[in-house]
């Protein structure tokens, strides 16, 4: 884990440290345009021939019935239900004033226009193997929106089933349509439809990199949330004299070994005016923890250097833990989600603080937000028009029109009143 200290970055050093691993690999975009390929021609014998061939399973039935569903929540331990209860009654409190309500204005006199909130039809969810908090932070903020037709693909295990707290899960949020079809063939799948698999209209929910390189794939075709790469975490420390520098050290390698704990291409950066504390973080990552992982210790002097460095950098997970964090919270406009002081872990926000774990990384946070419950609604406006609102506004449009050389927009506005003026003199 390398140290740089801010201001004296170079110009090709302070780009290394902002690039992250793509998540579209030219090498894996080429598989899997074959595999949506042959899915989209074969339909479920493709499925089935991928599930062998990736899950080591054979499956008739990609099915997964509502029997075992309903079993799999009888049967799960009583804390599993329990925690899968809490995190759903959090995700939804916090996703419930994010709806959106309809209305209708006045603009002009005689004019009326408004806007109508409908919800996607049917939604496909992809929920990587064994990852129940991945479903609820998808399902809660649908079902929120209105969406009534859910589809849920996630992996089998060796057995041919899949993880039963997923089940519990699809049980506890009614959704029917759940499949044992992962990776990129269950995309296609979703994108295209098979005779099992019906063809839904958007599709939402993380993956690897081929379940990210087939939504990309399909995105003409079927809308989707966001293309997520590895994960990544930004932690920002500023210590104070509440607690030993060693604790301090100890808790920050905590987190960023958390988010180490996903694998390669992870990033994790810690940001920090204490040289101390850095090196006192470095030394407790093995290099095993590091290895083939984005890390970096960075230095700072100057606050607004490192507000500028933050938003530049736009992690998907921003951790701050300083006695002015709200200031920081104040100056950050890019960041998929902050977590706030040393009580709150990104661990608390996978899983179950309520607030919605599917973020844009490399540095998307910078263009888009994080999955809620506006990815599962679309807005439809329309306008109600009188012949005096119409005439109320003739000039206006007439004029613009015919500075845009239209002029048939404009004589569609002009004839509509001749017409009537006629009509109203005879």
């Amino acid at each position: 884990m390398k140290l740089f200290h801010l201001e004296a970055l170079r110009a090709p050093d302070r780009e290394a440290l902002l690039s992250r691993p793509s998540p579209l690999d030219a090498t894996i975009r080429d598989a899997v345009r074959e595999i949506i390929a042959d899915v989209h021609e074969r339909g479920d014998a493709a499925l089935r021939d991928y599930t062998q061939r990736y899950d080591g399973v054979s499956l008739d039935d990609l099915r997964v019935t509502g029997v075992s569903v309903e079993t799999a929540l009888r049967n799960s331990p009583k804390e599993q239900r329990q925690a899968l209860e809490t995190a759903q009654a959090n995700i939804q409190r916090f996703h419930e004033p994010q709806r959106l309500d309809p209305y209708e204005v006045e603009t002009a006199p005689g004019v009326h226009a408004g806007q109508r909130v409908v919800p996607y039809r049917r939604v496909g969810v992809y929920v990587p193997k064994g990852l129940v908090s991945s479903l609820l932070m998808a399902a809660v903020p649908a079902r929120l929106a209105g969406v009534d037709e859910l589809v849920v693909c996630t992996p089998p295990g060796p057995s041919g089933e899949i993880s039963g707290i997923v089940q519990a899960a699809a049980a506890i949020m009614e959704i029917d349509d759940v499949y044992a079809v992962g990776g990129a063939q269950a995309i296609a799948a979703l994108a295209y439809g098979t005779d099992a698999i019906p063809v839904v209209d958007k599709i939402v929910g993380p993956g690897n990199a081929y379940v990210t390189a087939a939504k990309a794939l399909v995105r003409d075709d079927v809308g989707i949330d966001l293309l997520a790469g590895p994960s990544e975490v930004m932690l920002l420390v500023e210590p104070s004299d509440d607690r030993p520098l060693e604790a301090w050290a100890t808790w920050a390698a905590d987190e960023l070994r958390a988010q180490l704990e996903h694998g390669p291409g992870t990033s994790a950066v810690l940001l920090t005016p204490s040289v101390d504390l850095a090196q006192r973080v470095t030394a407790r990552l093995d290099e095993s923890e590091l290895t083939e992982r984005h890390t970096a210790a960075v230095i700072y002097r100057d606050s607004e250097r490192a507000v500028d460095f933050v938003n530049d950098y736009a992690p998907e997970h921003l951790c701050v833990w300083s006695d002015e964090d709200a200031s920081w919270l104040e100056r950050v406009d890019s960041a998929g989600s902050v977590f706030l002081g040393p009580w709150a872990p990104v661990a608390l926000g996978d899983f179950a603080s309520g607030t919605n774990h599917v973020l844009p990384t490399s540095r998307g946070a910078r263009l888009m937000s994080g999955l809620g419950v506006r990815d599962f609604l679309k807005t439809i406006s329309y306008q109600r028009v009188t012949p005096n609102g119409l005439q109320n506004l003739r000039e206006t449009v007439t004029t613009l029109a015919r500075a845009e050389g239209l002029d048939a927009h404009a004589r569609s506005v002009e004839a509509r009143l001749e017409d009537d003026a006629n009509e109203t003199d005879t």
